[in-house]
């Protein structure tokens, strides 16, 4: 098995932490992985992407030339990477219409307070939530753990619920192809 993602967006969007996240929760499922990240010189504002390549086998190259996933937090990223994924494409629901994507894609509302909720901010968390509930390499738990391990106390549980509201905005049964 071998499963590639690109998460991409604006640089402060949190994409890079985002990478990060997906990548300590593949290697706490049994994983191998690689994180590969790429951002311009002025990163807030910028443009920023990474890309993960997971495997239950060593993985020869960090390079990924078309992706099973994207994670696609702004319209520029969208346009950009839309034609190299083949499976799916998390993205703001705002921005699934007339995409053109051969790939399912699946919009989320990034909405920032939900029944009390408040995840002003963490639009990547909800994408991590949505795209683990879509995909099957990672465990919901795992990704947990991840978040707590790399955040500082305090701010693991906001981050982790934001994962939560993605993960159960991203149902199953949602099927929105462009």
């Amino acid at each position: 098995m071998e499963y590639k993602i690109i998460i991409a967006g604006f640089g402060g969007q949190g994409v890079l932490f985002a990478g990060k996240v997906l990548a300590r929760a593949a290697v706490l499922c049994g994983y191998e992985v690689t994180w590969l990240p790429s951002y311009g010189p002025e990163m807030r504002g910028g443009t920023a992407n990474c890309q993960l390549v997971i495997s239950d086998k060593l993985i020869g190259s960090p390079v990924i030339k078309e992706a099973d996933a994207l994670i696609a937090m702004n319209l520029p990223s969208l346009t950009r990477f839309k034609g190299s994924v083949c499976e799916l494409i998390i993205t703001d629901e705002r921005f699934v219409p007339g995409t053109g994507a051969r790939a399912e894609t699946v919009g989320i509302s990034t909405e920032m307070c939900n029944g009390g909720a408040c995840f002003d901010g963490l639009t990547n968390m909800i994408m991590v939530g949505a795209l683990i509930r879509r995909c099957d390499i990672f465990e919901l738990e795992n990704v947990k753990k991840a978040i707590e391990m790399i955040t500082k106390p305090g701010v693991a549980e906001v981050d982790i619920g934001a994962v939560e509201y993605g993960y159960k905005k991203a149902d199953m049964k949602q099927k929105i192809v462009s």
